[in-house]
C-alpha cells in the first residue's frame, strides 16, 4: 500500500510539472509569435522601415501578446512567460525550485517554435530579412543595450511583484504587465530592440543563426534580464519587508 501511495505521489507530481510546462510552453508560444512575429509583419512583409506608426504598432501588439499569454495559462502555471521572471520569482522566494528548469526549457521551446511559426507564416527569407524580429543593440552600442535591459528587467519584476500581490484578478495583472511591456519596447526598441526576455530573444536568434555570433551580442538578452529580475525581486522583498517563501 505505501508503494501505491508512493507511485500515486510521484505520478501526480510529474503530472503537475508537465501540466504547468506546456501552459508556459504555449504561453511563450503566443507572446513569442504576436511581438516579433508583428516585427516581421510590419517591417519585412509590408516593406515597412521603422517608423513611429510602425514602432507604436510593434509595441502595442507586444503589449496584447503578453496580456493574452497571462490571461490563457496564469491560472494554470503563473503566467511567467519568461526565464528572467522565472528566476527573479524564485530568488525571491515566490517560486518552488523544483519548477524552474522545466519552465526554462518549455519556455524556450514555445520561442523556438513560435519563431518557427513565423518562418513557415512569412517564408523564412522574408522574415530572415529582419532576423524574425531578434533582438540587437542600437546604435547606442552593446553596452548601452545590457544597461537599457538590466533597468527596465528590474522593475519589471517590481511591477510584477507588486500587482500580484495587491490584485487576484488575472486580467487586472495582465493588463498592468502588458502596459508595462508596451512602454518598455518604446524605451528600448533603439536602444536594444526591447526584449528583457530570454526566451523572446532566444527564438528568433536560433531561427536568424545569430544566437552564437559575436557581433549580434545575444549574451546581453541572457546576463541582463536575468541579473535585473533577480536583483528587481529582491530589492522588491526589501522594500516591502516580505518574508514569504513557497520554496520547495
Amino acid at each position: 500500500m505505501l508503494y501505491i501511495s508512493l507511485y500515486g505521489r510521484i505520478t501526480d507530481c510529474m503530472k503537475d510539472v508537465l501540466r504547468r510546462s506546456v501552459a508556459e510552453m504555449i504561453g511563450t508560444y503566443i507572446f513569442v509569435l504576436f511581438g516579433p512575429g508583428s516585427i516581421v509583419a510590419f517591417m519585412a512583409a509590408f516593406g515597412a522601415a521603422l517608423s513611429p506608426s510602425t514602432l507604436f504598432f510593434a509595441a502595442v501588439t507586444f503589449g496584447l501578446g503578453i496580456a493574452i499569454a497571462i490571461i490563457m495559462i496564469a491560472n494554470i502555471s503563473g503566467g511567467h512567460v519568461n526565464p528572467a521572471v522565472t528566476i527573479g520569482l524564485f530568488v525571491s522566494g515566490k517560486f518552488e525550485g523544483r519548477m524552474v528548469l522545466p519552465y526554462i526549457v518549455s519556455q524556450l521551446i514555445g520561442a523556438v517554435l513560435a519563431s518557427g511559426t513565423v518562418g513557415v507564416l512569412f517564408s523564412y527569407g522574408v522574415a530572415n530579412k529582419v532576423l524574425f524580429g531578434a533582438t540587437v543593440p542600437g546604435s547606442m552600442g552593446p553596452w548601452a543595450a545590457f544597461l537599457g535591459e538590466f533597468i527596465m528587467t528590474f522593475f519589471f519584476l517590481w511591477v510584477i511583484l507588486t500587482i500580484t500581490s495587491k490584485s487576484k484578478n488575472t486580467a487586472v495583472n495582465a493588463a498592468v504587465i502588458g502596459t508595462y511591456v508596451t512602454i518598455m519596447i518604446f524605451m528600448l526598441a533603439t536602444i536594444s530592440g526591447g526584449s528583457i526576455n530570454p526566451a523572446r530573444s532566444f527564438g528568433p536568434a536560433v531561427l536568424s543563426g545569430i544566437l552564437l555570433k559575436a557581433g549580434y551580442y545575444q549574451w546581453i538578452y541572457w546576463v541582463a534580464p536575468i541579473l535585473g529580475g533577480a536583483l528587481g525581486a529582491l530589492a522588491w522583498k526589501y522594500m516591502y519587508k516580505d518574508r514569504s517563501k513557497v520554496h520547495m
